[in-house]
């Protein structure tokens, strides 16, 4: 006598199959997904980078006190008047017209980017407290309030170039360290401590 199928056996396989389907798409949307973050990550670095090699080829070799690296744009104390919080006129010139517009121009093509102004001085204590802004450009009585001061500055004259554009205005922000992030620990009062630091970042986003 011949056996009659069984109905259980043939659900099980058709589970099975629904199943390993089930899975290949999943895995299918993971490595897609994987994908598409890698490839927005690489878009986000790129608008860093094709920022600071067109701010690097247009500063050139002729504009001292300013050093474009990998993500960043620093200004040295040189760049400043001697304890004050005011730019030399050949930086906040560089800043205005060469920096700015090269950083107005990707903050619109990148939304992902930012621009973090860090302000950073030696450990030594501030030697004439300022009372007078236009003579030092901000009042100050500490590392903290200097560096700050010193950061609003770099923003100031970028935008100066970068006029009532809030969309690019907003993501550039000012912090100031003081003391508290030294480049050069083992000689903590050495001029290369204090420096201003334009840092282009890639945020997570949009």
């Amino acid at each position: 006598m011949r056996e009659k199928p069984n109905p259980f056996v043939s659900i099980s396989d058709l589970m099975a199959g629904v199943t390993a389907v089930i899975m290949l798409l999943l895995v299918v949307m993971v490595v897609r997904m994987s994908v598409m973050s890698a490839q927005a990550e690489m878009k986000r670095k790129q608008g860093v980078a094709h920022a600071i090699e067109e701010i690097r080829e247009s500063m050139g070799d002729d504009i001292q006190n300013v050093v474009v690296t990998d993500s960043v744009i620093t200004l040295s104390d040189a760049a400043f008047e001697r304890g004050s919080a005011c730019l030399n006129e050949s930086i906040e010139n560089a800043l205005t017209q060469k920096i700015a517009p090269i950083l107005s121009k990707k903050l619109q093509e990148y939304p992902n980017i930012s621009v973090q102004i860090e302000g950073h001085t030696d450990n030594l204590p501030v030697k004439s407290i300022s009372t007078d802004i236009k003579a030092k450009c901000a009042l100050f009585d500490d590392n903290y309030s200097l560096s700050a001061g010193r950061a609003r500055e770099a923003r100031k004259a970028i935008l100066a170039a970068v006029k009532d554009d809030k969309a690019v205005s907003r993501r550039i922000a000012v912090v100031g360290f003081g003391p508290d992030r030294l480049k050069d620990d083992r000689h903590p009062g050495a001029a290369t401590n204090r420096r201003v630091e334009i840092r282009l970042i890639a945020r997570n986003g949009e």
